[in-house]
């Protein structure tokens, strides 16, 4: 089982920042996931919400603002709002899953990986249609259908758009929802693993799936195992 650190390590840091991720990697994930959102300049930054009032004191709209004024605002942990570009450089050599908000991103993020230097990114969304459009333009990245209420929708669609798996709230996972995704040849992540009984629970019936969790740290049980079953 993957462990994945949600919107960097949410749990140990303010959300979406640089002390986020590198929280993630001294926890020891195996891979760091964050948000993003376009400005209205076409640039990529991150953040969760359509508005930074929840981790600012600000109550700009992303897509409202150009990228240079948003660069100005200072985060409740004393940071500045993150670009992609800093929060990649700030992953290394960690794989990272990026989870794209909103529409219209397609085309610019598929061009912002392919002139970025070699990553190991996977790009995951809510957005299917707008993933599959991501899909057919950046083919070699690795994509994921996110879904909280409807699984096999969700799956099928996958399949269907040559994705990479599905993302789905861990009470969806279940051995019907598994076999289906497994017999379609599609990969699985759920999210959001934050107990340990749960995230034990998932690893017995589960193992080959991957967790994210705003606690990675609290997680690294499952690496000992991992360690003892082989």
């Amino acid at each position: 089982m993957k462990i994945i650190g949600h919107r960097g390590a949410a749990g140990l840091a303010l959300e979406n920042t640089i002390a986020s991720i590198k929280a993630a990697k001294k926890a020891g994930v195996d891979a760091i996931e964050f948000d993003i959102r376009m400005t209205s300049d076409e640039q990529f930054v991150l953040s969760h919400d359509q508005t930074l009032s929840r981790v600012s004191p600000h109550h700009h709209v992303v897509k409202d603002v150009a990228s240079e004024h948003l660069a100005d605002i200072v985060l409740h942990n004393g940071e500045r709002l993150p670009t992609l570009t800093e929060a990649l450089q700030a992953a290394g050599t960690t794989p990272v899953v990026i989870e794209t908000k909103g529409s219209g991103w397609a085309a610019h993020l598929a061009k912002f990986l392919e002139n970025y230097e070699p990553i190991d990114a996977t790009v995951i969304s809510f957005n299917h249609r707008e993933l599959g459009r991501f899909a057919k333009l950046a083919p070699a990245v690795p994509t994921f259908a996110i879904e909280r209420t409807k699984p096999f929708d969700a799956i099928q669609f996958a399949k269907q758009n040559k994705f990479t798996g599905v993302d789905m709230n861990f009470w969806l996972l279940n051995p019907l929802t598994y076999w289906m995704a497994r017999r379609k040849g599609l990969q699985i992540i759920v999210y959001t693993v934050n107990f340990r009984w749960i995230a034990w629970f998932l690893n017995l019936l589960f193992p080959a799936i991957s967790i994210t969790t705003n606690h990675p740290h609290a997680m690294q049980f499952l690496r000992r195992k991992q360690s003892s079953r082989s």
